[in-house]
């Protein structure tokens, strides 16, 4: 009975106190993000993801996705395994100019229980500017697979695949990147799952002092056209899937140790790319002349920034051939007056690359009878495009090549022939 008193008493005086208990060792606190995008591998650091979309032209509603799994914590003082908690299951993280957060579309709050956790998955996929697709997300468990994967994903000639580092057992925002202003939220690292492709064209010289005349010049105007790569032989759709072990430590960003593309069940390929689609410029199309600054020869307003344009990463395959054409038309004048002050010298050349395969220069690899073999061009060859990666192919025209020269010999004088003849007087 005593023990019972005691109990009360102390309830009353509580009461009569106006007392109250609040928790706040966790007050409410809403979740955002706070975004950055992996740059590629010969830069350092990360890069705003709003540039990224700003590459792509998206200036308005910039938004990615995101699936989050809660290990909420139990009665018996357990962890649940995880399980989906945004609802729906796939939330759309939204750019506020405003406020400068990535918000969900409604306002969700971090767990209370000091043993319940969160854990992220983020992607972002642009699919040439169609219906973006969803990635199947495999997460049961701590210490187990966990995937993010695209099946049959077709790769645009503008296009954007991005995959964020997975952010495990957060508890609250974070201050990781601090790109676009953004003050706190959940590390959301992107990486680039496909590669991008240029082409650049220069020559080697516009003119060439004449050194026998040094107030003449000789001057040469090269043109580019037909500029293709072979139809039918770069892939452009395919399984992309990244894949690690999930980790269990609280506040941990994690890499995917694996990011691969395997082929489509079906497999599909690239069908056009010449000067109506990729290559449609006045470069490509031979109506500009090169200079000795590289031009580049992919448009910008149609393909991506810096006139990319977006591929599958892939081995590339020895059909994959460069195509294109040239002009040259050769000037000679003073030196002060440039092209317009000199006079053609005979008529304007157009080769065809091909003329350098087996059949006709025989220069030996990378030329072939049908053009350029990507896959041995250079010193270094490129054979195979991976992801995060940008790469850039230089065609590069001498139009100097050698002066004329001369080699004269004469034609040997015969062999001296000899005639005698006795003359007799006569009697």
């Amino acid at each position: 009975m005593k023990k019972f008193y005691f109990i009360a008493a102390a309830a009353i005086a509580v009461m009569a106190s106006c007392s109250k208990v609040e928790f706040t060792s966790t007050p409410d606190k809403t979740i955002g993000y706070q975004v950055a995008s992996y740059a590629n591998q010969t830069k350092a650091g990360e890069t705003s993801f709003l540039s990224e979309l700003e590459e792509l032209g998206i200036t308005s509603s910039q938004a990615f996705k995101s699936k989050a799994f809660i290990h909420a914590a139990q009665a018996n003082g357990t962890v649940a395994a995880p399980v989906a908690f945004y609802s729906p299951a796939i939330e759309t993280i939204s750019w506020d100019s405003t406020n400068h957060e990535w918000a969900p579309s409604h306002v969700y709050y971090w767990p209370k229980s000091p043993k319940s956790s969160i854990s992220f998955f983020s992607w972002y996929d642009y699919n040439g500017g169609s219906a973006p697709t969803d990635p199947t997300i495999t997460y049961t468990a701590d210490g187990a697979a966990a995937s993010m994967a695209w099946t049959n994903r077709t790769v645009a000639l503008k296009d954007n695949l991005l995959y964020a580092d997975a952010a495990h057992h957060y508890k609250a925002n974070a201050t990781t990147y601090g790109k676009d202003s953004v003050e706190e939220g959940v590390p959301t690292l992107f990486r680039h799952a496909l590669a991008k492709v240029r082409f650049t064209a220069a020559v080697t010289t516009e003119s060439k002092v004449d050194t026998k005349n040094p107030t003449y010049s000789t001057f040469w105007v090269v043109k580019l056209s037909d500029v293709a790569l072979a139809d039918g032989v770069i892939k452009n759709n395919g399984n992309f899937t990244a894949s690690q072990t999930a980790a269990a430590s609280t506040n941990t960003v994690q890499t995917w140790t694996s990011a691969t593309w395997a082929d489509a069940a079906s497999q599909t390929y690239l069908s056009t790319l010449n000067t109506t689609t990729v290559f449609n410029t006045n470069v490509a199309k031979g109506t500009t002349a090169l200079t000795t600054s590289a031009a580049y020869i992919t448009p910008e307003d149609t393909y991506m920034d810096n006139y990319y344009f977006t591929v599958r990463p892939q081995t590339i395959a020895n059909g994959v051939i460069l195509t294109f054409k040239f002009s040259v038309e050769t000037y000679y004048g003073l030196t002060s007056g440039g092209v317009a002050g000199a006079s053609q010298v005979g008529a304007t050349e157009v080769i065809n690359v091909n003329d350098y395969g087996p059949s006709g220069a025989n220069l030996g690899s990378p030329y072939t009878n049908t053009g350029i073999q990507l896959n041995a061009m250079g010193a270094s060859p490129i054979t195979s495009w991976e992801p995060n990666h940008r790469y850039i192919y230089n065609i590069t025209i001498n139009p100097e090549t050698t002066t004329i020269l001369y080699d004269p010999a004469v034609e040997a004088w015969a062999a001296e022939e000899n005639a005698d003849i006795e003359v007799v007087p006569t009697a």
